[in-house]
């Protein structure tokens, strides 16, 4: 989009008179205030899902809690390379309290070319960490289900999953680094 006078006088005419200083929030307050947005839009049918951000942010704690490195965009099995080499698939999910109907519903797995899942429920109110779980592969391939429509892997963040014996708890540590951050 080119933006002329025109239009940039329109937009700005569309804007309340007292903006705040967005960067005076916190970032919490931040989400906050991005996730009342999305439910606007998501009740005036404008938009499907309230979940954007969601994937990102989940990739940016797991990196600041366990170290490591953010894959390339381009890759498609894992999103963070570990400090001792274990290839992590991020997961991130946006759940209610309690979470809703179909909130714990994964995105499909392609492919299986990481070590652990791990898995991140946000808060819907701040996207404060609500729970986070490191899954071994083995655990995620056999126990998600394929579905044709998404030519993939479904997975639920249920207690099963989440709570498995050999899945490891990461909710303090994801925690942490939001605290560590400031973010909450």
């Amino acid at each position: 989009m080119v933006l002329t006078a025109g239009t940039l006088a329109i937009l700005c005419d569309m804007v309340p008179e007292h903006v705040p200083d967005l960067s005076t929030f916190s970032e919490s307050g931040l989400f906050s205030l991005y996730r009342a947005i999305l439910a606007e839009l998501k009740s005036r049918d404008l938009i499907r899902t309230e979940n954007a951000p969601a994937g990102d942010y989940a990739e940016y704690l797991v990196v600041t809690a366990l170290g490591g490195k953010l894959a390339a965009n381009a890759e498609k099995s894992w999103d963070v390379l570990a400090l001792d080499g274990e290839r992590l698939q991020v997961k991130a999910r946006v759940v209610s309290d309690p979470p809703r109907p179909g909130q714990l519903q994964l995105s499909p797995f392609r492919s299986f070319g990481f070590d652990s899942a791990v898995i991140v429920l946000l808060s819907g109110a701040d996207y404060s960490v609500v729970r986070a779980s490191k899954v071994p592969r083995r655990i995620v391939e056999a126990s998600a289900v394929y579905r044709q429509h998404v030519n993939g892997k479904v997975l639920f963040a249920r207690p099963e999953i989440m709570e498995h014996p050999e899945a490891t708890d990461l909710t303090t540590a994801l925690r942490m680094a939001q605290t560590d951050r400031g973010t909450l």
